[in-house]
């Protein structure tokens, strides 16, 4: 796992500076390759976890000496390539992932991508054409932007932060990027907070060449099966697939654990872990899980009784209101506004997981792949809403349901059922947009003063997206839309955004593409056949107790409103004022009626209000 930045024309100095700003990334050594000083180069920071050894240092070029690369993330399957690739006759000077890769792109070019297991994001320099290729996985685990330059040149990097050190690029505020964070707590690929940064999306590949440059997909989820099985053959299929998903990510020469918070998604990887460890006649796992003080946010006594169960190394980890202190520092990591608080909790966890082992194995994307967010449900339950009397749900119904109440305590039933009438009566993608954006579009028009004809219009990103899906059913479209949204743009940044502020490599099983391809080939009957979860619940059947299992779901995330009425409440009244909102181009009315809302008890906009800190943490950063 590491960080890695280039450019096609830069100074050595230009590429140092970027390469520094992604020591976090990789503490364990820093590499830099340049053609020339003011040419084409590439930059690295290493964090060693497998081959530890000075072989396996990059940027690395090829032994015919036509290649470079720079790679960051695992290739969980070079071992089987490389064996491959030695009964063709290659020969190898290190142990490590990287080269393994190195080769197979030099014989095979960009078809190799279909033969990769894992997570990554690189830089190849073709020295003989003078070619950029640059790639991102299949599920964009591993983030990497770029930046378009005068005359044609292109810069990129793993971060905002370290291409900002490049000179040449556009900062200006992209308004439409801007009101896309508001809605969805992030701002979704291909933009940035920046007109002049953009990210790659994830499984596409971009080629650079004599000035210009084409990005094309070469894989994309299709949620669109039609296999009627039943639930135990369906999970013999299943369980040897995330079984070996798991093993794979077991691979490396430094301590491993797992993110344990005792829910399906992190005890099945858990206990697979430990029936591998016990198979290998090693040492108990290493499990991790954080603990809250406040009991509806609190899974701890689920986490130790699997822990137990599994007879793992387990550690309890506290979190506290202070981790509202981390707010700078977390805002930093991302380089853009970012405004999911549960970025606060993985930063703490990460931290302090990264005293006891180097990499961690985390159960992110089982609620996309296998079906497990309540909306599902909703989306399911809104075609026989809408057989309904368009009247009764239209003049009744619908007006009705603003006067629900809402909990800030973390109980969402009554929110849930709200947004579900409110919105149930627009077309699937409208309606879909309505339960998963923050900010709706009345509000971030109010709020950005956009006309239709600057960038303040409010813009529809899952809309669109979920128009795009190859399939019409709910769930086949809910599914593919949360897998290229929510799961990269929102999970998997805050993911490796923060475990790599601390050098810790996190690994995610459960959204290995083999086992989505098994997934999505399955009806939408059978995945959803006895509610949330339910392919995923019965590979846990085979692995753990019933009342694990059969527990209600608990998300991971932090009491914010709860802390909005103490530790926070002096920070939102000296972050979020008249003169704050306009300095970030933001009307105040509508802000205003947020804070009363909240303080009244009437909504709960506890993340509306905590993007706006972030929003102002940012701004005034900059």
């Amino acid at each position: 796992m590491c960080g890695i930045a280039g450019s096609t024309l830069a100074s050595a100095a230009v590429l140092a500076r970027m390469r520094d700003r992604l020591r976090h990334r990789g503490p364990d050594g820093m590499g830099l390759w340049q053609e020339d000083d003011g040419g084409p180069g590439l930059a690295h920071t290493r964090l060693a976890v497998i081959d530890l050894s000075p072989a396996a240092a990059q940027p690395m070029t090829s032994d015919c000496g036509r290649y470079v690369l720079s790679f960051n993330g695992e290739i969980y399957n070079y071992p089987d390539l490389r064996a491959q690739l030695e009964a063709k006759g290659e020969r190898f000077r290190s142990a490590s992932d990287t080269e393994v890769l190195l080769i197979l792109l030099r014989r095979e070019g960009t078809r190799a991508l279909d033969r990769l297991v894992g997570m990554f994001a690189f830089a190849l320099w073709d020295r003989e054409t003078s070619e950029l290729l640059l790639v991102r996985d299949r599920l964009g685990i591993k983030p990497l932007v770029y930046a378009p330059l005068n005359g044609g040149n292109l810069a990129f990097a793993s971060e905002i932060e370290a291409l900002k050190a490049h000179p040449g690029i556009d900062l200006g505020i992209d308004r439409q990027a801007l009101s896309e964070y508001l809605a969805c707590l992030y701002v979704p690929a291909p933009k940035t907070i920046h007109r002049g940064i953009r990210k790659l999306a994830p499984g596409h590949m971009l080629r650079w060449r004599n000035g210009s440059f084409k990005i094309e997909p070469y894989w994309r989820p299709r949620f669109t099966g039609g296999r009627e099985i039943g639930v135990a053959e369906a999970t013999e299929e299943l369980l040897p697939a995330i079984r070996l998903a798991v093993v794979d990510r077991m691979v490396a020469d430094v301590p491993i654990g797992c993110f344990l918070s005792g829910g399906i998604d992190s005890s099945v990887i858990a206990a697979l872990m430990a029936e591998n460890a016990r198979r290998q006649g090693g040492r108990p796992i290493n499990t991790f899980t954080m603990t809250f003080a406040e009991a509806a946010y609190d899974e701890s006594r689920w986490a130790r009784r699997v822990a137990d169960d599994l007879g793992t190394n387990h550690t309890e980890l506290a979190a506290g209101s202070g981790l509202t202190d981390l707010l700078d520092d977390t805002v930093a990591a991302f380089g853009e506004p970012f405004g999911n608080p549960t970025a606060l909790l993985i930063h703490d966890l990460s931290r302090k997981t990264r005293e006891h082992v180097t990499v961690a194995l985390a159960g992110d994307g089982g609620d996309e792949v296998f079906a497990g967010y309540p909306r599902y449900r909703g989306g399911l339950l809104a075609e026989r809403y809408r057989r309904l009397p368009g009247w009764l749900r239209g003049r009744v119904v619908a007006p009705l349901s603003r006067f629900i109440p809402e909990s800030s305590r973390g109980r969402h039933s009554l929110r849930r059922a709200r947004q579900f009438l409110a919105g149930a009566n627009n077309c699937n993608s409208e309606m879909y947009a309505a339960w998963v954006e923050y900010f709706d579009p009345a509000e971030r028009h109010a709020l950005l003063g956009g006309d239709g004809r600057d960038g303040g219009v409010p813009g529809r990103p899952i809309a669109e997206l979920y128009e795009t899906a190859p399939s019409d059913r709910p769930l086949d479209a809910m599914q593919q839309t949360d897998v290229l949204s929510f799961l990269p743009g929102n999970l998997l940044a805050y993911g490796d955004a923060m475990s790599m502020r601390h050098g810790l490599e996190l690994r995610l099983p459960l959204i290995d593409h083999r086992v989505i391809e098994a997934v999505q080939r399955l009806s939408p009957e059978l995945r959803f056949h006895r509610g949330m979860k339910t392919l995923l619940k019965a590979v846990a059947r085979r692995l753990l107790p019933d009342a694990v299992v059969n527990r209600p779901k608990q998300g991971f995330n932090p009491p914010m409103g709860v802390w909005l009425k103490s530790d926070l409440a002096a920070l939102v009244a000296q972050r979020l004022t008249p003169d704050t909102m306009a300095a970030a181009g933001l009307a105040w009315a509508p802000v205003a009626r947020l804070l009363d809302e909240q303080r009244r008890g009437r909504r709960d906009h506890s993340l509306k209000i905590w993007s706006l800190l972030v929003l102002d943490a940012w701004r005034t950063a900059q």
